[in-house]
């Protein structure tokens, strides 16, 4: 059995995304990660400190920090909590500190938003956090260091809702992005510079001459904690998983893309410990309406595969939401391509490569994973966020 999140095909206004270049009536420069693997199969980079530390830059850049989870059996939960980053030129950032609980038994979904005050990192004279760690009057996300493998997250929406958790990488799953060295996980929009890295660990965020996007991941976590609203409380116990992911949009969103998906799968038996996530986005037409996608596979608590060859397809998109003019698909196929397994014993024998895909129902009925991928999960069962346009809504 599976559970998912869902964050859906999102849309920018595309006549917004006019540049230099549409106005001269060139096409922009895209440049992925996978352009500059040393080899095809070379996919996996390891993440170093300086990876999932905040930024917090100035000009239009939006950063996020996001987890979520999923408790534990087949009547589970869903949570996310994430903290946005957003500077708006000269003013001071937006920061916004948000919180979602979902229950498919009940069809329920609970939202919350705190608007953050006196957002700080770590400063470089700490001798206890570095700026991998942030806090506010309404929350604190806190690594130490010396368990670079542990987030703990104290967090106070209003007077009625409370979150205290902690996402502990699996073993087995390093955190990854896209590729190694400083411009590992980078698409650089515009031309791309040469000569830009300070050095062997920093990100280089500057070798985009319009921008960059990038996203770094903990396929796997641990989680466990408690979250309050009102006088319940939902406990996540030993069986409870998550991810953990860093984000940055290093130019101004509605430049970015058109269209985004993103999908999260958990097998609910806990003991098959399978993870699956893909982030995929196509830019704006100023850009060539390019896609660019990521993902990676887990197995029995390992990450087996990072690909940079999957697909995201909307099937049964008739009719068209009313409300929004928006292609709500009936079916959405996940494919994750044929990746290098980077545990041999678990890969093909042959070819040593993994492969996945899910065929997702989104109509009322309860979907099912088509019989050859049962020896991963028997069904896939309807439990999801969907996000669309900044909305949230049960598809």
């Amino acid at each position: 059995m599976f559970s998912s999140f869902l964050g859906g095909s999102s849309s920018s206004n595309d006549g917004a995304a006019s540049t230099s270049n549409a106005a001269a009536g060139t096409v922009g420069q895209v440049h992925p990660p996978k352009e500059r693997l040393s080899n095809p199969e070379a996919t996996f980079g390891p993440l170093n400190p300086q990876d999932t530390s905040w930024l917090c830059a100035g000009g239009f850049t939006t950063e996020t920090q996001t987890f979520y989870a999923m408790t534990s059996g087949k009547d589970a939960k869903l949570l996310m909590v994430q903290v946005i980053h957003s500077a708006v030129g000269m003013w001071y950032p937006q920061i916004q500190f948000t919180f979602r609980l979902y229950d498919p038994a009940t069809g329920k979904p609970e939202w919350r938003s705190a608007n953050v005050t006196n957002f700080v990192t770590a400063p470089s004279t700490s001798t206890k956090y570095d700026k991998r760690s942030c806090k506010s009057d309404q929350f604190s996300i806190l690594l130490d260091p010396a368990h670079p493998d542990c987030y703990a997250i104290e967090g106070n929406y209003d007077a009625n809702t409370q979150v205290s958790l902690k996402f502990k990488r699996a073993e087995g799953a390093p955190g990854w992005k896209l590729g190694m060295g400083p411009k590992g996980g980078m698409t650089y929009f515009g031309a791309e510079k040469s000569g830009t890295s300070k050095d062997k660990e920093t990100p280089d965020g500057a070798a985009g001459t319009d921008g960059y996007v990038v996203h770094r991941f903990w396929p796997r976590c641990h989680v466990s904690g408690i979250v309050r609203m009102g006088n319940e409380v939902l406990s996540l116990d030993s069986g409870s998983r998550g991810i953990f992911i860093h984000a940055i949009q290093g130019m101004r969103p509605n430049l970015v893309a058109c269209r985004w998906n993103f999908g999260y799968f958990n097998s609910s038996d806990e003991k098959e410990g399978v993870s699956l996530v893909m982030m995929e986005f196509t830019t704006t037409s100023s850009y060539g309406n390019q896609v660019v996608n990521i993902g990676s596979v887990v197995v029995d608590d390992r990450l087996v595969a990072v690909a940079a060859e999957g697909t995201s397809k909307h099937l049964d998109t008739e009719p068209v939401d009313s409300d929004t003019s928006y292609p709500a698909p009936g079916k959405i196929e996940w494919n994750w391509g044929k990746s290098r397994c980077l545990l041999p014993s678990m890969g093909d024998a042959k070819n040593n490569t993994v492969e996945a895909s899910i065929l997702l129902d989104m109509s009322p009925k309860e979907p099912a994973v088509p019989a050859s991928q049962e020896s991963l999960a028997d069904s896939l069962r309807r439990s999801m966020f969907w996000h669309r346009s900044r909305t949230w809504s049960r598809r």
